[in-house]
């Protein structure tokens, strides 16, 4: 036997409850649960929706502003500073191996170690 989640009070405190805000409050939502807790969530989910619209709209605008029509002279210029290519010198930039001046090399192997050549 589990004992139950109602609070006990004496017949005084439990006067003095039903005539307080939170008494009365609960009283209503046993009678009427939709009208008293329901209807104000909904309505605070609705409003805070249209309120945080505002805070969506600024990320979108900023977002905006990063993309933008080009016109043709800066889409000439943009064409005519472009560095040249090549697969090799961007492998080792993105490697950060391009700022080293340096060779593979072999590393040598003592003389009874194999040279492991398959």
């Amino acid at each position: 036997m589990s004992f139950g989640s109602k609070k006990f009070r004496s017949k005084r405190e439990q006067l003095a409850y039903d005539a307080s805000l939170a008494g009365k409050y609960y009283k209503r939502l046993k009678g009427n649960p939709f009208l008293y807790f329901g209807l104000p969530f909904l309505g605070m989910m609705v409003i805070s929706s249209y309120w945080l619209a505002g805070f969506t709209a600024i990320k979108y605008e900023r977002d905006d502003r990063h993309v933008q029509e080009m016109n043709e002279e800066e889409l000439t210029k943009l064409i005519k500073n472009r560095r040249k290519f090549d697969i090799k010198d961007e492998f080792y930039r993105l490697q950060g191996l391009a700022e080293e001046d340096w060779e593979p090399k072999r590393v040598e192997r003592l003389d009874d170690e194999s040279e492991n050549v398959w």
